[in-house]
């Protein structure tokens, strides 16, 4: 004989809303027929709890600081990729006088230049090292 299937631990949607709709029924039994403001507001605050899941005040501050956690790793992970794929500036400009050629291309510097032999910047690495020195 084949062996039983494990059953899903969290269970099915309709069995779980039979043990919340038990645990407000033991909760408030004997306070629906009251009519004071005071037992139906209990009431309401505990079928509201029962249903979505009310935490304690630690597990809210815990959880709050996981958040913010990832909130910072989301950031710096941002802030790295954004670092490591830099735009170049969109336009390289030079002063008026300065031939272009004389001037290494940005975009090539990054590997990034489209225009190849049509670039009017140089793409010759040896000339920003003369210029430097």
């Amino acid at each position: 004989m084949p062996a039983k299937k494990q059953a899903q631990a969290g269970g099915s949607k309709k069995a779980e809303q039979k043990k919340k709709e038990k645990i407000i029924e033991d909760k408030t039994f004997g306070l629906k027929n009251k009519k004071g403001a005071k037992q139906q507001k209990f009431i309401k605050a505990v079928t509201h709890q029962v249903k979505f899941g009310q935490q304690n005040p630690r597990q809210v501050a815990q959880s709050e600081a996981e958040k913010k956690l990832k909130k910072d790793d989301k950031k710096k992970e941002l802030q790295e990729l954004n670092e490591l794929f830099k735009p170049v500036v969109a336009a390289q400009k030079i002063s008026k006088g300065a031939d272009p050629k004389s001037v290494v291309c940005a975009f090539f510097k990054q590997g990034q230049c489209t225009k190849g032999d049509k670039c009017k910047f140089s793409h010759d690495l040896t000339l920003e090292r003369k210029c430097e020195k």
